[in-house]
């Protein structure tokens, strides 16, 4: 049985309506929505929708404020258009029943136009990631040259900036990473010219 909680979700709500018709998508958004909806209401489904972790994510999201545009200073979780909770919740909650710990989805992709949040999505990714996932985990963005690879730690570090006083008490930012200091994890930005993957324990990349 399917919660009032995640039924009033901005994610599940986004994926009901493009189901249903109510707003247009490309076939291959209609596609994930109806998985999305027929697994969280499949009682025999082999993944469910880890409660606890978008909880977490929603209270976070409270206290993480946008940094720049019309909506500068506003919390994400207000923020956030539907479209962008639906990639957000299927990135990083779906989970395995017999093994809770591991997420369903190994490979995430969102494919939108230009100017259109890609680079705030990313960061606000790797702020949730640093703050809940296992202590000292890397994660690196991955760019074809350290100019474009260095948009994501900006948006990461205004983010940071511009959020609640106990989330910027939570990080360290240095001119080569950002850390955090409650689980000891560290975002890297890294360019293809320049690095390596070569002996990086990496728990999420982003390219």
């Amino acid at each position: 049985m399917v919660s009032s909680y995640l039924k009033a979700h901005p994610s599940y709500q986004y994926a009901r309506d493009v189901v249903e018709g109510k707003l247009t998508a490309g076939k291959y958004v209609k596609k994930a929505c109806c998985k999305f909806i027929s697994d969280v209401h499949n009682p025999d489904c082999e993944f469910f929708i880890d409660e606890d972790e978008l909880k977490k994510i929603d209270g976070l999201t409270k206290l993480i404020n946008m940094a720049t545009g019309l909506k500068a200073g506003t919390p994400t979780h207000d923020a956030l258009a539907p479209f962008q909770w639906f990639f957000l919740v299927n990135a990083l909650c779906w989970k395995y029943k017999q093994n809770p710990i591991k997420r369903r989805y190994e490979k995430s992709v969102l494919l939108i136009g230009r100017k259109s949040g890609k680079s705030f999505l990313v960061a606000l990714i790797f702020i949730l990631l640093l703050l809940i996932e296992p202590e000292y985990s890397e994660f690196y963005s991955v760019a074809p040259d350290k100019e474009l690879s260095s948009i994501v730690k900006k948006e990461v570090e205004q983010t940071i900036t511009a959020s609640h006083p106990s989330i910027q008490k939570q990080f360290q930012i240095t001119r080569s990473e950002v850390r955090c200091l409650l689980t000891k994890s560290k975002f890297i930005p890294l360019a293809n010219s320049e690095n390596r993957m070569d002996g990086k324990h990496s728990l999420i990349a982003v390219a």
